[in-house]
């Protein structure tokens, strides 16, 4: 049915996890720059944190594990 998530070498409900959980990773990271650009003294390294984790669970998902 759909080929992206064989593409990528997860399942379709592997696939539909992680994205959920990607997109769970973006608005908190969102909530957290609007708080941020109104409080500077809050959440100074958040963006920072949530790239460096969203990477490395990029790098680490699908046919990108490390075996």
């Amino acid at each position: 049915m759909f080929s992206h998530p064989k593409n990528v070498c997860m399942t379709y409900t592997e696939h539909m996890k992680f994205s959920l959980q990607l997109s769970k990773d973006f608005f908190v990271g969102g909530v957290k720059a609007i708080v941020h650009a109104f409080y500077p003294d809050a959440y100074i390294t958040s963006t920072t944190d949530i790239l460096n984790e969203m990477q490395e669970k990029l790098d680490n998902a699908g046919c990108r594990k490390l075996s």
